[in-house]
């Protein structure tokens, strides 16, 4: 943890060093004495004369040489996720899946289905379509730590398309939303709670991940029709697994 220093503590002032008082020296008498200091002077100050000349003459200019210092800082750019992976096909089918670690939403389009529809991940969701005759929804993948899918495994009696990419391909809401069938919702606002509806005879499952707590919550498992309130910590990623009609009406 950064911890702020001790203050630098600075002198007001700094003290000079003290001037030594000039002595005062005995008057002497004689007038040899004051010739001799007299001639003495005159002496000294024609040869501090003729030093002081040739000091003048030969002394330099002083040259002060400023160096400023240049940085350079480098910005390292993320680079953007892949495109969507989009396979076709008809019939089973075993899908090898190369997508970078993480949370990833996969659409499943099979409209000329009659028979038993599947779809399964070697990750942690398994089983993620289980359906009778023509399917279509979107349904998220490795929500869970650790979870990698590689592979994808599809039953079907028809020709379908898969798409698998980033969490861009979710629906993205900040207040209420709807659709119908299987949906991944990104939902950006803020709530504690959430009115849910449904209209359909399957299975209605709603799980939520709040994105401030971080965790995995399932908001609704009920068969049929379905109308409640319950709690839902926005923003958040909302997985819906429905037959029908719904709505999210956040609060």
């Amino acid at each position: 943890m950064w911890q702020q220093s001790a203050p630098v503590q600075v002198p007001q002032s700094y003290p000079l060093p003290l001037k030594k008082k000039p002595k005062k020296w005995p008057w002497i008498v004689g007038g040899v004495v004051v010739l001799i200091v007299a001639g003495s002077a005159l002496s000294n100050a024609q040869r501090d004369q003729a030093t002081g000349a040739a000091s003048t003459t030969s002394a330099k200019p002083t040259t002060t040489v400023r160096t400023t210092t240049t940085t350079t800082t480098t910005t390292t750019t993320k680079p953007p996720p892949p495109p969507p992976s989009v396979f076709k096909g008809s019939g089973d089918d075993v899908i090898t899946l190369d997508r970078p670690a993480g949370v990833k939403i996969a659409k499943f389009e099979c409209p000329a289905c009659t028979s038993n529809t599947m779809l399964k991940s070697d990750g942690f969701e398994s089983l993620l379509v289980n359906e009778i005759g023509a399917y279509s929804g979107q349904m998220w993948l490795d929500i869970r730590d650790g979870s990698r899918t590689t592979t994808l495994t599809v039953k079907a009696s028809g020709a379908w398309t898969l798409t698998v990419g980033e969490l861009d391909m979710a629906t993205k809401a900040s207040g209420p939303v709807s659709g119908k069938g299987d949906s991944v919702v990104f939902f950006s606002g803020k709530s504690t709670k959430a009115k849910i509806t449904n209209v359909g005879e399957s299975n209605f499952i709603v799980h939520v991940v709040s994105l401030d707590k971080e965790r995995l919550d399932l908001a609704v498992n009920h068969i049929g029709s379905y109308e409640g309130t319950v709690p839902l910590a926005g923003p958040a990623l909302i997985q819906i697994t429905s037959s029908g009609s719904w709505s999210i009406t956040p609060g």
